[in-house]
């Protein structure tokens, strides 16, 4: 068979297999659901029972008599939350990035092909000539460089370092997310009992005024009592409204934190939010224990163990590297006779300076300073822990002193309501004394209610240090 033939079904082969590569299956596969529906599944260190209630959360959001409870509305934004795309998108590079690295252990093989022909024939009329001078030649090699093999292991390993820290990150943003959402649930049910105290106030005011009419339609004059009390009538329609636009304010956040279009109902069930922080006593926990289960101390600890990939991988770069040839091409001493076939070799190279001046040995030290950093790093981190732990402590008690103060006063307007009540119906004070002192009451009841909230929402804060939200939905961190 010619060789010009051996050519021509060689390029033929080599078209159809590039046809093939590009006809194959996973061409067609459709690009996956960003973020992963069931990313639970594969992270690790998060229970496996969750995965029924995240199920149950999305199918019922269209359901007119759903009412979302606190572990509802979590499984919901965890499920399609817009915030927690991008890192959800970036676990699913990491993982592609792992794959990219195990495959460098092969060889990468590949194809040459070279045509070449005579810009000058000066040999034409010379004896010895070969038959095929002056004609258009093709020639076609193969080659295939080796990877680095220290490089490619790891480079392996530090690919699934960074997977891990991937799934950290996104689990750090997911707890970020179930407090913000634990806050929008203490703080909806905080507003219904404010609005319930604020409405309390409107059928009060009301009698005020129906005392001041009958006063002036007795004594026959018109004085500025009556004024006043309409002026404070509308203060407090124009303070229950905002407390309504207020409600409606957080609600539409909680939607836009869950993924749910602002104009779609979101039946929120704020009855159980106190049991958000059932069980939770902060005083009962040392930071030091509690450190090594929040997502930072295993973050830290895999960037130290990244760096000692990165300083392998700085040494490997001494490795020299080698490639295979096979082509036409003769070594010294092996040329081919005038008129003798083409013979094909094998060739095995192995490239390596003589002299780098330093470039290696610099990324080496690099490498180590790296990972002084990050045990610096991870000390640093520790003692901010440390602090953003006495911080929450203080504004925890601080917040109860509030609170403890808060219920004193109530107390004390409650009893003067008390008081005054029974004198009323004794007839030693009149009306406007009663009302006085009944709405004194219900500003304290208010006020008491707001106290409350900072209380619950820093002992929020604390849990959410402590990594004790975090963990009823996800667990533990990984180890890494």
């Amino acid at each position: 068979m010619p060789k010009s033939c051996k050519i021509v079904g060689l390029l033929c082969f080599f078209a159809l297999f590039l046809l093939c590569a590009c006809a194959s299956n996973k061409a067609g596969i459709a690009s996956p659901e960003l973020p992963p529906r069931h990313w639970l599944d594969e992270a690790p260190g998060v229970p496996v029972e969750n995965k029924s209630k995240l199920e149950a959360a999305v199918p019922n959001l269209y359901n007119p008599e759903k009412k979302f409870d606190f572990e509802d509305c979590v499984f919901l934004t965890i499920q399609q939350s817009p915030t927690l795309v991008n890192s959800a998108v970036e676990i699913e590079i990491k993982r592609l990035a792992v794959t990219d690295a195990v495959w460098k252990y092969l060889p990468e093989p590949r194809m040459t092909l070279t045509v070449s022909n005579n810009i000058t024939r000066y040999n034409m009329g010379e004896k010895n000539t070969p038959g095929d001078y002056g004609r258009t030649k093709l020639r076609a090699g193969f080659y295939a460089p080796f990877p680095n093999p220290v490089a490619t292991h790891f480079e392996r390993k530090a690919q699934q370092i960074m997977v891990n820290l991937a799934i950290s990150t996104h689990r750090k943003a997911v707890g970020e997310t179930i407090l913000n959402i634990a806050k929008a649930y203490v703080r909806l049910k905080a507003q219904r009992e404010i609005l319930t105290a604020e409405k309390a106030l409107v059928p009060l005011v009301k009698d005020l005024i129906t005392y001041w009419k009958q006063v002036e339609a007795i004594d026959g004059r018109q004085g500025v009592s009556l004024d006043m009390a309409r002026q404070e009538q509308r203060e407090v329609e124009l303070t229950v409204e905002k407390t309504n636009m207020q409600e409606i304010m957080d609600r539409t956040k909680l939607k836009v934190l869950a993924g749910v279009e602002p104009q779609q109902r979101l039946n929120v069930d704020t009855d159980n939010a106190d049991e958000i922080l059932a069980g939770f006593d902060g005083k009962n926990l040392r930071w030091e224990d509690r450190w090594p289960a929040t997502e930072d101390d295993l973050l830290l600890r895999s960037q130290i163990k990244l760096s000692d990939y990165n300083i392998m991988l700085a040494w490997a770069q001494y490795v020299p590297a080698m490639n295979m040839w096979v082509n036409n091409s003769p070594p010294e001493g092996q040329s081919n006779p005038p008129n003798g076939a083409e013979d094909t070799f094998l060739h095995l190279s192995f490239d390596f300076p003589l002299i780098d001046w330093g470039r290696r040995y610099r990324g080496v030290q690099t490498a180590r300073m790296q990972k002084a950093q990050a045990f610096h790093d991870l000390a640093r981190k520790r003692t901010e822990y440390s602090n953003k732990w006495l911080e929450a402590e203080q504004k925890a008690s601080l917040a109860q002193t509030e609170l403890k103060l808060s219920q004193t006063r109530y107390d004390t307007a409650e009893m003067k309501y008390k008081e005054a009540k029974i004198s009323f119906e004794e007839g030693t004070i009149e009306y406007p004394d009663l009302y006085e002192m009944e709405s004194q009451m219900l500003e304290a009841r208010i006020d008491l209610i707001q106290a409350e909230l900072e209380y619950k929402l820093a002992q929020l804060d604390w849990m959410y240090v402590a990594n004790v939200l975090q963990e009823r939905f996800l667990g533990l961190p990984a180890k890494e």
